[in-house]
């Protein structure tokens, strides 16, 4: 159970220098944000290959300029890992490991933008900027905070090692074997990752569930070739109303999956944290609000925390077949395509989640029609951490501190792929201190990060490193 309740340790705070060093040198770390969002490290896009080797080089010399030892770039079978460590703290103190990465998603239009999107720019007391929410932004507070606490020379209680890739948004696969390849160099007590969310504006939290994720890609034939829609019309089957009543039989109007075996694993929150999930200032109405929808799935009876943190969702995240440019085309399609995505929680496998979505879907394949099954993704298991962790309640304390409001320990729904990877393969926790919220418009044209959240994530990271250290 989780003590959301429990006091803060005012006799640990974050010293009046370091208070002092942020402010005065604010404005000159925000031209360096302004540098970092620069960079078009869209590492989905194999033509920004120049921008995600820029990006990584000032990554690096960044890290050696704020004080750091044993800097570092390792080049992987796709983009560089930046590593670098301060262990003045010496060999009977804690360590911390700091993850982060340095690519971004791709753009989009830039038309939907009201600034170009490698142009930041502040306004309306925030950064715009592809990156400066997820997590270019986060990722620099947290370099921000060691470097105030290195320079004004207070003694940091913990030793800090910083792990930067550059494939987060593509693939862990690199990753995965970096870490299996280097468990000495990353040995630490805990793991902080910067690339979280708080539950709401304005409301600091952070996580100890996170979900896995699947996808797959599939195809629907019903035919050679497209067709004359009225010389064939009423005889021959379409193959995207086939895909798209295919697609409506795998949830209820409700939202329930009704893949046999879906739910088999779902343990669910305890009461504990149901009941407090329902003190926490976040509603419904909140959510929606956050998320833009009409209106939110009806559900089956669970609240709307539960079906964001502890119950699976299986959702079509792409369509798509016959004529699709301009004007209109009176023919009968022979294919179509689909996307499918899969968040998972704890005690759910990957795999077999895979093998009992294409059984459903080959099962209720309609005669007349082929299906094909084009790509399957096993992208990351759940990952849980513990509540009564050292470092969860130093996370909490610490955002209650940097932000100067009240702080909760709950779950996210998101997947992070690097938790699973160091507690699979390291042993280790992960604490999750990101500052993002979900109306900073992640992955979305003018992303942003509100100042607030930017100066708050500052003072945050360093209070964690005096009340872990403590801890």
């Amino acid at each position: 159970m989780v003590d959301n309740n429990r006091p803060l340790a005012p006799e640990i705070g974050i010293p009046q220098s370091f208070e002092e060093y942020r402010v005065a040198q604010r404005g000159r770390q925000l031209e360096d944000l302004k540098r970092l969002l620069s960079f078009a490290s869209v590492s989905a896009d194999p033509g920004q290959a120049e921008e995600i080797a820029a990006c990584a080089a000032w990554v690096r010399d960044h890290l050696e300029r704020i004080g750091l030892e044993g800097v570092r770039s390792f080049e992987t079978a796709g983009n560089p890992i930046v590593y670098g460590e301060w262990l003045g703290a010496g060999a009977e103190a804690p360590t911390v490991l700091v993850y982060g990465h340095y690519d971004v998603q791709p753009a989009g239009s830039p038309s939907l933008w009201t600034a170009p999107p490698f142009a930041p720019e502040i306004r309306d007391e925030a950064i715009y900027a592809r990156g400066a929410s997820d997590m270019k932004g986060p990722l620099f507070a947290t370099l921000c905070a060691l470097e105030a606490l290195i320079a004004t020379g207070d003694g940091l209680p913990c030793n800090v090692k910083f792990v930067i890739e550059g494939e987060e948004e593509l693939r862990a696969d690199e990753l995965d074997r970096f870490v299996a390849e280097n468990p000495t160099l990353l040995a630490a007590d805990v793991m902080v990752n910067a690339d979280g969310s708080f539950i709401a504006p304005g409301v600091p939290s952070t996580a100890v569930g996170l979900r896995g994720m699947v996808a797959l890609e599939l195809t629907v034939r019903t035919g050679e070739v497209d067709l004359h829609s009225g010389m064939f019309g009423g005889v021959a089957p379409n193959a995207l109303i086939v895909m798209a009543q295919l697609l409506a039989g795998l949830r209820s109007p409700e939202g329930r999956i009704l893949v046999d075996g879906f739910y088999d694993e779902v343990v669910g929150a305890s009461a504990a944290e149901l009941a407090e999930w329902a003190e926490l200032p976040i509603d419904a109405e909140a959510v929606r609000e956050q998320a833009g929808t009409i209106d939110l799935l009806d559900g089956t009876g669970s609240s709307v925390l539960e079906r964001q943190w502890v119950e699976p969702t299986l959702d079509v995240v792409g369509m798509w077949g016959g004529f699709q440019d301009e004007g209109l085309k009176t023919v009968i399609p022979s294919t179509a395509h689909a996307k499918i995505s899969c968040r998972l929680v704890p005690d759910q496998e990957m795999e077999p989640m895979i093998e009992r979505l294409t059984t459903h879907l080959r099962e209720h394949t309609p005669a007349g029609a082929e299906l094909r099954i084009d790509r399957t993704l096993l992208g990351t298991p759940p990952a849980t951490m513990s509540p009564d962790h050292p470092a969860v309640a130093a996370a909490r304390e610490a955002l209650a501190e940097g932000f100067g409001t009240e702080a909760f320990v709950t779950r996210l729904g998101v997947s992070v792929p690097v938790s699973e990877i160091v507690s699979r393969l390291l042993g280790m926790p992960t604490v999750m201190l990101g500052y993002s919220s979900p109306t900073d418009l992640l992955h979305a044209p003018d992303e942003h990060l509100p100042l607030r959240s930017f100066d708050g994530g500052v003072r945050t990271f360093a209070s964690f490193l005096l009340r872990f250290a403590a801890a």
